[in-house]
């Protein structure tokens, strides 16, 4: 299926009738940008490419759209993001794509952020939706991310932890979330809901090439609580050091009985002694894979 490519600028308009927006019917990556050279390339193209398959959109030009990130990226400003949003372009009333739709994909170029220290965190109110047909992921449907968020910034903090209804510990509200424990980096599955972003992959392709102990899977807060480094990260930001994690701002709706015995009112500190070293082999790997 042909792929329309358009560059973000004051005078481009989005058609009422655009699928993305209204049925988040669409996926996106959001890619860090330095000297006009953009970081994990090749897996954010991986995932477009995974996460199109996925929600059955058929794209023939994959070339054209790389050329044209590329393009962006030769002009775009020293330090900036990059985000590549493809919708299903425009179609009539109701869920149905219909014959018409044709895909579109919209680039975008962002200031880069202010740089963030040791993060904050509470435990978000409420839970991701489990949904497997659209676990790991970057659609469209973000609604879940901005109310979480939104708790964040009402607590002042950084951002929450966000958990699925079984209180398992699946991301932040923009990141993903590794710690470390009995000598292993633990992160959690994403086999129901959550990002599986693109730095994420990084480090677990990392992980395996340096013969490091990691573990996915299914972890409580009493885990991450009892981790002695945590950090969550993102393709923007890479690693973000967490500093702590305060648990008594969290609604007592979210945790079960147990939990809130055994959290009550507790704050965790980390040290993050393991982070210089983790660091170090990041930069490491990223020589690495660029050099491929």
């Amino acid at each position: 299926m042909k792929l329309e490519i358009y560059s973000d600028t004051a005078t481009t308009l989005i058609p009422s009738n655009d699928r993305a927006f209204n049925y988040g019917d669409g996926f996106f990556t959001t890619m860090c940008c330095l000297d006009q050279q953009i970081h994990l390339f090749d897996l954010h193209i991986q995932r477009l490419q995974s996460d199109a398959k996925r929600l059955f959109v058929e794209i023939s030009d994959w070339s054209g759209l790389i050329k044209a990130i590329q393009n962006t990226a030769m002009s775009a400003p020293r330090q900036c993001v990059i985000k590549v949003h493809i919708s299903l372009g425009q179609g009539g009333r109701g869920y149905s794509r219909g014959a018409q739709s044709e895909p579109r994909a919209l680039i975008k170029v962002s200031p880069f952020p202010d740089s963030l220290d040791a993060l904050s965190l509470s435990v978000g109110q409420g839970y991701l939706s489990e949904q497997s047909m659209l676990a790991g992921i970057k659609h469209c449907n973000r609604l879940e991310q901005v109310l979480f968020k939104r708790q964040a910034d009402v607590l002042g903090l950084d951002d929450v932890v966000c958990l699925d209804s079984r209180q398992h510990i699946i991301e932040t509200s923009s990141a993903n979330l590794f710690w470390f424990a009995n000598n292993t980096w633990l992160t959690p599955s994403l086999n129901h809901c959550g990002v599986n972003g693109v730095y994420r992959q990084f480090l677990l392709n990392m992980f395996t090439y340096y013969d490091m102990d990691f573990l996915v899977g299914d972890y409580g807060l009493i885990d991450l609580i009892n981790a002695e480094s945590a950090f969550a990260c993102n393709a923007v930001r890479g690693v973000m050091p967490i500093k702590q994690i305060n648990v008594s701002h969290n609604n007592q709706q979210t945790l079960s009985l147990n939990q809130q015995q055994t959290l009550q009112e507790q704050t965790t500190l980390y040290t993050n002694n393991q982070l210089p070293a983790l660091q170090t082999l990041i930069q490491q790997f990223m020589l690495i894979e660029s050099n491929k």
